[in-house]
């Protein structure tokens, strides 16, 4: 494989269609649901995006130099045997067999994003650097997109051709990106994170992660991962002082809003129930019930797969599981899988098609994680924050989708396999053109946005490295 060669331009530019990616992933993050149905039906964002990448990605002339990684050619097996799972099942369930397959579909972004970058590999810089323009505005959108999305969704416009509210914030998707941007400051991507962005997460990690379980998980054991990663590091530190803050605030003043709709509220009593709940039974709220059904659900998905007669095949991408297993949720008509995006998989398609998916993600984090170690090892600057920021990012995604409905839809989808991607033409810049991280334009001032001072031992000194 040849390396890419050339000089690399001093204001590294997405390109057009990474731009209108871009959008439509701020949109998903901060919109919700309601962003994804932006469009003229059937044709919304997410699949405009797509065809539009489809088109670029073959135009880019780095199609054959996707396939240079041990994990592209893992998900090309899973694909296939999506494929084989869901075409069957166009003739009797039609648009719902490729809105099931979407789990695997959305993996087309993978390869497309991919492609982009090496087709002109200063573009990883400048992703980078729309995603440290994505954690100066997410964070401080988090409290006003949540207030509207729980407690004016009834008052909100909504979708003539969908009747969903333009504005559909889900707790674990919040969450995740919020996570997100911790591993993103923690890596020193961002320049450090400022004592007002600290504030704004902690904020937003104690207001969402008090309704919602899946994604404070997700976010913890991020914060666990930079913390192995750099332990002295003081953004770390401030952000446990201020989350402990904002929960004795919480239980001093003893502050309980009711969340419209569901047995949770915002308060102390509901966070810490929250963080206990996954260990032990809690009679705070919903929590038992939802956890119980999920749990039954999921005994059954294994039951009639691992040890009946959908071994091989699964049910297949089209058939409504929630109605087949007997799991249908009055009121819910649009829940159609178990809340976990691998037994999904393992329901849909079998046990060979949950073993393509383990090997899938396996594959792509045994990679990045090698990458990073190598990287450590040989004592390079900027390398392995990226990679650590990379697995800390994908592990939010795949925690949030062992609990909900994440990545069967483009608001997770979509983000994934982007992440993916990444991942994916990282790894092959760091081996054939390691110069295109281009550092000092990451951490330069960004367009438009004044950059918010960096705290006093954001773990950028020179140098400073602590194992795993």
């Amino acid at each position: 494989m040849s390396t890419v060669s050339g000089p690399l331009p001093a204001s590294p530019r997405c390109g057009r269609w990474l731009a209108l990616l871009c959008l439509a992933l701020l949109g998903y993050a901060l919109l919700g649901k309601g962003w994804a149905y932006v469009g003229v039906p059937p044709l919304f964002i997410g699949e405009m995006v797509l065809c539009c990448g489809v088109v670029a990605f073959f135009r880019s002339g780095k199609c054959w130099a996707v396939l240079d990684a041990p994990a592209v050619w893992a998900l090309l097996l899973l694909i296939a045997w999506g494929l084989a799972r869901t075409l069957p099942e166009l003739s009797e369930h039609g648009m719902d067999a490729l809105r099931d397959a979407t789990i695997w579909g959305y993996s087309a972004f993978a390869f497309i994003v991919c492609g982009a970058i090496l087709a002109q590999p200063s573009r990883l810089t400048a992703l980078l650097r729309r995603y440290r323009q994505f954690c100066l505005i997410f964070p401080a959108c988090v409290p006003v997109v949540w207030f509207v999305s729980q407690f004016f969704a009834e008052s909100l416009p909504r979708w003539p051709w969908a009747d969903v509210p333009v504005v559909v914030a889900k707790g674990g998707d919040v969450q995740v990106h919020l996570a997100g941007v911790l591993a993103f400051g923690v890596a020193g991507l961002g320049g450090g994170i400022g004592l007002l962005r600290l504030g704004m997460l902690a904020s937003g990690v104690v207001l969402v992660g008090t309704f919602d379980r899946a994604g404070l998980f997700s976010f913890l054991a991020v914060f666990a991962v930079c913390f192995l990663h750099k332990p002295s590091d003081r953004s770390l530190w401030r952000l446990i002082g201020l989350g402990a803050c904002a929960l004795v605030l919480l239980a001093a003043t003893g502050l309980r809003v009711q969340m419209p709709g569901r047995e949770r509220e915002i308060s102390a009593d509901q966070f810490i129930a929250n963080l206990g709940s996954v260990g032990g039974a809690t009679r705070t709220g919903d929590l038992d019930e939802t956890k119980e059904w999920r749990l039954q659900w999921w005994g059954d998905i294994l039951d009639y797969v691992v040890h009946g007669k959908y071994f091989w095949a699964g049910k297949g991408f089209g058939i409504n599981l929630a109605v087949d297993d007997g799991y249908a949720v009055l009121g819910e008509p649009t829940l159609r899988s178990p809340h976990n995006g691998h037994l999904t998989m393992l329901a849909r398609a079998g046990v060979p098609g949950l073993a393509l998916w383990v090997l899938v993600q396996a594959a792509w984090a045994c990679a990045l994680l090698g990458a990073y170690v190598r990287s450590r090892q040989r004592g390079e600057r900027h390398w392995p924050e990226l990679f650590l920021f990379l697995l800390a990012y994908w592990m939010a995604f795949l925690i949030n989708a062992s609990f909900d409905v994440f990545l069967e839809g483009p608001m997770g989808g979509i983000w994934f396999w982007t992440v993916y991607g990444v991942g994916l033409a990282t790894l092959w810049l760091y081996r054939h053109s390691p110069e295109a991280l281009q550092w000092d334009a990451i951490a330069g001032p960004v367009e438009g946005i004044a950059a918010e001072p960096a705290t006093a031992a954001s773990g950028m000194e020179a140098g400073t490295r602590h194992a795993i």
